[in-house]
């Protein structure tokens, strides 16, 4: 039987380098036998996978199995969320860790981790936690981005009742604890936010903020980083964001807050 199933994946692995015939289906079963489908699997069935944990990855025929997959997935395809107890069915390319299809049809997630352009709003073309340490990518249709685009990363946006961490909690306790109340010695007003320095051990970090009665913004700039981490409360859409974004995106914090909440907007299904 070891035999049996060796011949076959090699053949399989033969075929698919020569190109004769596509492996489209590669299946691991419980027992660890390997069953083959010949045949290629059309975006619509992709589209169909039943709900399942899927591959791991671990093995050259899952790679490729996950790659060809993934390959034929539409970036406007829409996956479901549930967030604030409201469904949005977010486009697969603004995901940031682009889920896999046998995820599809799962029962709907209550956060999401996505990433979008500012100030096009666009969806990267890849990810952008794939790409390395920069938020200004080139991409084929963006070669050289300007100096006022780059890619915003929501690590975490999740409604106030699935906040199990209470992530939303860390702009109050931090406002506490370094005094961000725009009177403390030393803030200052600008690009319509109040900032601060403040010393941890042989480190400063800034501190830019702002509270109101709609959303509170607490965005920690670290002096060696050339990023910025952003926690932001939508009041009014109970719900917590948590962004990580380019240092020079500072002045344009209304156009990351308005933006994520121009897309949530579009993204809102009515069923």
């Amino acid at each position: 039987m070891s035999y049996l199933i060796l011949s076959v994946v090699l053949c399989a692995i033969l075929c698919w380098f020569v190109g004769l015939v596509p492996v489209s289906v590669l299946r691991v079963a419980s027992n660890g036998s390997i069953a083959t489908l010949w045949r290629d699997e059309t975006r619509e069935e992709i589209y169909s996978l039943p709900c399942s944990n899927g591959y791991s990855g671990a093995t050259f025929a899952e790679r490729e199995l996950l790659w060809r997959r993934r390959s034929l997935i539409e970036l406007s395809h829409p996956v479901r969320v549930m967030l604030a107890s409201q469904p949005y069915d977010i486009p697969w390319g603004y995901y940031d860790g682009r889920p896999n299809p046998t995820s599809f049809n799962c029962p709907a997630r209550k956060e999401a981790s996505l990433q979008y352009w500012i100030p096009s709003l666009d969806a990267p073309e890849g990810e952008i936690s794939n790409i390395g340490n920069t938020n200004r990518p080139k991409e084929r249709d963006r070669p050289n981005p300007g100096p006022d685009e780059s890619v915003v990363e929501v690590f975490w946006i999740v409604g106030y009742d699935d906040d199990l961490r209470n992530r939303r909690g860390t702009i109050k306790r931090e406002a506490e604890r370094s005094h961000l109340d725009g009177r403390s010695p030393g803030s200052v007003e600008e690009h319509g936010l109040w900032h601060t320095v403040v010393p941890i051990g042989s480190l400063q970090t800034t501190y830019w903020y702002k509270f109101g009665d709609r959303e509170d913004i607490m965005f920690e700039c670290y002096a060696p980083l050339q990023r910025c981490e952003g926690h932001v409360d939508l009041k009014d859409l109970r719900m917590y964001v948590w962004l990580i974004f380019d240092k020079d995106a500072i002045p344009q914090h209304q156009v990351m807050v308005d933006g994520l909440r121009t897309l949530l907007s579009r993204w809102r299904s009515s069923s």
